[in-house]
């Protein structure tokens, strides 16, 4: 997962859909047009909420030079 968040966005999406359908299927009172909002919701937050996770674990190719030349042992 640390190499791939858009693999997060589809497992949160296929998860919702999914408890979406279950609870339908065993009653839940949700017309059609909650069941379509709901994704929507989703489908707008999964994508803001993966990227804030990747944007912790990922670093500028400037910021990682800057790193690795703190890193080098000095002569």
């Amino acid at each position: 997962m640390d190499r791939e968040p858009v693999l997060t966005i589809a497992a949160i999406s296929a998860i919702v859909t999914a408890v979406i359908a279950l609870a339908v299927a065993f009653g839940a009172p949700l017309t059609d047009d909650q069941q379509k909002a709901v994704l929507a919701l989703v489908a707008a937050l999964a994508p803001v909420a993966a990227g804030l996770w990747a944007r912790r674990h990922a670093y500028s190719p400037a910021s990682v030079r800057a790193l690795r030349s703190q890193m080098e042992p000095r002569q």
